[in-house]
């Protein structure tokens, strides 16, 4: 909090200089009290903030997905799995995966083998 502190007191400091020290005190306590207003409302606003809580109970349960499943699904479609052709073309793999097929065989390749990859 050195930020608003120390702007405070450059305020304080370049009204001070001016002949009308009681204004400058009366401006330099104005500024605290709009600073203190400031931070109470900005700690009211995070306190308002819901907390998430995990499951609630009444809800309805998470659905069970076969991950596995789908991840042999995209490699038959998109590359061809046990001999078979990819069931989408050239032009489908590149947009879905951004990269040409010939590069991702390629890198495919030379990772498989990776004990990361196993």
């Amino acid at each position: 909090m050195d930020g608003p502190e120390e702007e405070l007191s450059t305020t304080a400091a370049l009204l001070a200089e001016d002949d009308g020290a009681d204004a400058a005190a009366v401006v330099h306590a104005h500024v605290n009290v709009v600073m203190a207003v400031g931070r109470r409302a900005s700690a009211r606003r995070i306190a308002r903030r819901r907390q998430y809580h995990g499951s609630t109970a009444g809800r309805r349960a998470n659905e069970r997905r076969d991950f596995a499943a789908g991840v042999h699904n995209i490699l038959r479609d998109y590359l061809g799995v046990g001999g078979l052709p990819p069931i989408y073309d050239e032009r489908d793999f590149e947009t879905q995966f951004r990269v040409p097929r010939a590069v991702f065989r390629r890198v495919y390749l030379a990772v498989k083998d990776e004990p990361f990859f196993q």
